[in-house]
């Protein structure tokens, strides 16, 4: 008999400044240590994807979001959990990005952040920022 893998909902912010959008290295004791990522983290019981953001961005680069839009979900199957990855636009925030978990951070452009080895589930959620952010006409 065949068990469900357990399901785990999680945030990811695609935070863009100037043009640019943060990538997030894991570090060495994380699952997919060295792979690049937009930072995020679970949902908590009892927590909307927006405050599970806002708290997770204060966790882990020690700013203040505001999230903007969603941009897009991707499930994935890892080490026998369903992943389902949602990716937020966070154009708005206050301070500055610092590594409070992650190796190391890189301000990339969209373009660019196909060059970094991105996680596997952060692939289509790039994509699909990409192809939202080509549709929406500049202010």
């Amino acid at each position: 008999m065949t068990q469900t893998p357990k399901s785990i909902d999680v945030v990811a912010a695609i935070i863009e400044r100037d043009g640019h959008i943060l990538l997030a290295r894991r570090p060495p004791h994380a699952d997919q240590p060295g792979l690049w990522e937009f930072a995020g983290g679970k949902v908590e019981a009892g927590e909307t994807q927006p405050q599970a953001l806002v708290r997770e961005l204060r966790e882990e680069l020690g700013i203040e979001a505001v999230p903007a839009c969603f941009v897009a979900s991707h499930q994935r199957e890892v080490s026998e959990r369903l992943i389902t990855l949602h990716a937020w636009h966070v154009c708005t925030f206050a301070g500055e990005p610092t590594r409070h978990y992650h190796s190391e951070l890189a301000w990339v452009t969209p373009a660019d952040a196909g060059n970094y080895a991105l996680a596997p589930a952060d692939l289509p959620l790039l994509e699909a920022f990409k192809v939202l952010r080509d549709a929406t006409p500049a202010d």
